[in-house]
């Protein structure tokens, strides 16, 4: 008989719901202030206990950062799974990836957060040390909205013609943060209207029967 899960003690749920806390209060300081401007006694002052306590959990300012990019990532997949395991076709739950990355993941202050931080040569050093562990994490989305675009390829909803890395290309450049600010954030567009004719263009490209005249394989004098 398998035996019954241990319950957490009170202590290791305390640590867990006060580490919980530091992360959001950093992730809110961070918005307002900027990396730079953020220190661990401004976080340990907002949330109410010294800066000792902080470095029990976080061993710099910078581990802190990209503990809130992991918990960023985590979120991201479950909303992810969540669109995937919904009912619709593989073009709705697509549109539906999209929107959620406008409408939630790419505010104006959270872009120029991330960007802040790419700015910042030694927490870029940082990342790169981690990039591993990052494009792991991007491994699974990756995996999730390729099997998307078979499914529409095998539904009929996208053109069987067009290699589905082209595709996944095509998608990840309608939701990246360049996208994003070029338009939202230049251009003052409104999200909503993005999205649509993100989405249209999209979606209208790859479907079938498009108007693009068959690509002849290049030749061995081409591809010198």
């Amino acid at each position: 008989m398998a035996s019954a899960t241990r319950p957490q003690s009170l202590k290791a749920r305390q640590r867990q719901e006060r580490e919980q806390l530091i992360l959001q209060t950093a992730d809110e300081l961070l918005l307002e202030k900027g990396y730079h401007d953020t220190s661990i006694e401004d976080i340990a002052a907002r949330v109410g206990i010294s800066k000792g306590t902080v470095y029990l959990h976080f061993a710099s300012k910078d581990d802190l950062v990209f503990a809130l990019l992991e918990r960023g990532m985590r979120e991201l997949q479950a909303t992810l799974d969540a669109i995937f395991s919904s009912t619709g076709t593989p073009r709705e739950k697509l549109c539906a990836v999209i929107e959620q990355f406008y409408a939630h993941l790419m505010s104006q202050q959270r872009l120029q957060l991330v960007e802040a931080l790419f700015r910042s040569p030694e927490l870029h050093s940082r990342l790169m040390e981690r990039r591993e562990l990052f494009n792991k994490a991007w491994a699974e989305p990756r995996k999730c909205i390729i099997a998307l675009l078979e499914e529409g390829k095998a539904a009929g909803e996208f053109d069987p013609a067009i290699p589905t890395p082209v595709m996944l290309s095509l998608f990840w450049s309608m939701i990246s943060p360049h996208t994003h600010r070029l338009l939202v954030v230049e251009e003052r567009m409104p999200s909503g209207i993005v999205v649509a004719h993100l989405s249209r263009f999209l979606f209208k490209g790859l479907a079938p029967g498009g108007d693009c005249p068959a690509i002849a394989p290049e030749t061995p004098h081409e591809m010198e």
